[in-house]
């Protein structure tokens, strides 16, 4: 009688961690990944929308290379951005796209670091709005999902993930990829 108790309590431990295991990649595939636009960076400074402030998070790869990659999203009031755990991310207040490109050049000599790239500018659209904008490195492949939930009745869930493709482009082995997206 034994045996057969184990068996059955087996059996359904082993269902509950498949049922577990379906719910988190359940869980995972939600969401939209949002469409883009590179921008011009000195064309849109020069715009209303360069002089209007943004809450601005920066984030930076992490892993084996020594100099570490920077990169901003910037966003509009009434979303919500989630960048998933053990993510390197500053939230840096309200920024215009300027101070935002100043922050960066500051980052990068304060570090000393000398293979950066200036900044990429691509706005993010939700519909046919942009719900903000990404600025990073060249050498930084940032995702912007939306994983408002169906019935959450205002603003927007948007999650921010990002990749270093510094091992991708280079011919390397190294693929340092932000918690959040995977």
């Amino acid at each position: 009688m034994k045996r057969q108790e184990r068996d059955h309590a087996s059996r359904w431990a082993a269902a509950a961690v498949i049922l577990a295991a379906a719910l988190t990649l359940g869980a995972c595939a939600a969401g939209n990944i949002l469409k883009f636009n590179e921008v011009d960076i000195a064309a849109l400074m020069r715009s209303d929308t360069g002089n209007q402030k943004f809450n601005v998070i920066r984030f930076q790869t992490y892993g084996p290379v020594a100099e570490q990659i920077f990169g901003y999203f910037l966003y509009r009031d009434g979303i919500e951005v989630v960048t998933g755990g053990g993510t390197p991310v500053v939230n840096m207040g309200k920024l215009t796209l300027a101070e935002v490109a100043a922050d960066y050049n500051s980052v990068q000599k304060s570090m000393m670091y000398s293979s950066g790239s200036g900044l990429i500018v691509r706005e993010i659209l939700r519909g046919d709005s942009v719900a903000g904008y990404t600025a990073a490195d060249i050498k930084i492949d940032v995702d912007i999902w939306d994983i408002t939930p169906g019935g959450k009745e205002s603003g927007a869930v948007l999650q921010l993930v990002y990749d270093d493709a510094r091992g991708k482009r280079d011919g390397g082995t190294y693929r340092g990829r932000s918690l959040s997206g995977d």
